[in-house]
């Protein structure tokens, strides 16, 4: 009994079995994963004089106590930004699995010599998207781990505003809800 090349297999099986891998790649894609939304801002504090303090005398110590806040939290709610303002954003999606593709593309035909530069090109491309694919994974996973973690911080950072903003006006006379 002798072996059977795939060079001599029948048209069909042979596409078949070149297909496969590219079959393989497209039932392990996943949708991506929505974005975390930023956090919205809190509400405002509703602010009550408990030492007859006239409009003006309020608003002068309103915006005191919001630079103080601000200095003492490192977060500022007019520009909505910290001291971790930028988010990463991944280059492009699908570049990686792109770049695999015409990479593994390229070599695979050169690899496969002059009478099988189509199947190689083929087999090497869907094995570079292969590659690729994972790597765009591991992109979008630190990515997505970076942001997570950065809005978590500036949830923190908010929070902080928004108390240093009550103990300064309460420090001053007022009550604060």
């Amino acid at each position: 009994m002798h072996a059977t090349s795939a060079n001599t297999l029948p048209l069909p099986i042979r596409t078949k079995l070149l297909l496969a891998p590219l079959l393989l790649l497209a039932a392990c894609s996943t949708a991506p994963a929505p974005h975390a939304s930023q956090a919205q801002p809190a509400a405002p504090l509703a602010v009550y004089p408990s030492a007859g303090q006239s409009p003006e005398q309020i608003s002068r110590d309103r915006y005191d106590c919001h630079l103080w806040a601000v200095q003492q939290s490192h977060f500022d709610p007019a520009t909505m930004s910290g001291d971790n303002a930028s988010l990463p954003v991944p280059a492009s999606p699908g570049h990686n699995t792109a770049a695999g593709a015409v990479v593994g593309g390229v070599a695979g035909a050169i690899l496969s010599g002059p009478h099988h530069g189509g199947e190689g090109a083929l087999v090497g491309a869907v094995m570079g998207a292969v590659v690729g694919a994972a790597g765009d994974a591991n992109e979008a996973d630190r990515i997505e781990a970076i942001n997570a973690e950065r809005a978590a911080q500036q949830s923190l950072t908010e929070g902080g505003y928004q108390r240093a903003l009550e103990a300064c006006l309460v420090g001053r006379g007022y009550s604060v809800r």
